[in-house]
């Protein structure tokens, strides 16, 4: 990589976030996930974006492959964005984004679906003089 982009001895950190997606339903939801560390017994905790509140969620884990799945029961709301830490004792072994919709079919997911009505009792003609 070119010096001038990162300069001498620097070294360049990406972030990455995938959002998880759940739905408004109160029984068990799961999130699967890639911690940085395993735990055998995580806590996880939950921030409301809207709200500004925090919340904890007893989850429960198992594992799949190389991944950790936190199974618990969310009480969320629709069109509503969460972050979501996970925990090994004090420990943040997972960071990550929840976003809560009904909506089925994800690829064709509308963020205002329902929320506006097509007008049509004009006939949009313009009237010049």
């Amino acid at each position: 990589m070119p010096s001038f982009l990162l300069g001498k001895n620097k070294i360049l950190v990406f972030s990455y976030f995938s959002m998880e997606i759940l739905t408004t339903s109160t029984s068990n939801q799961s999130l699967k996930i890639i911690p940085r560390a395993d735990a055998s017994s995580p806590t996880l905790s939950l921030y409301d974006k809207s709200t500004r509140t925090t919340s904890t969620i007893s989850v429960s884990k198992t594992t799949e492959d190389d991944y950790m799945v936190l199974t618990g029961t969310f009480s969320l709301k629709e069109g509503n964005q969460y972050t979501f830490r996970v925990k090994d004792g004090s420990t943040e072994i997972y960071r990550g984004l929840i976003f809560c919709t009904d909506q089925t079919d994800l690829d064709k997911y509308f963020a205002n679906s329902g929320e506006y009505v097509e007008e049509d009792s004009y006939d949009n003609d313009f009237v010049v003089i």
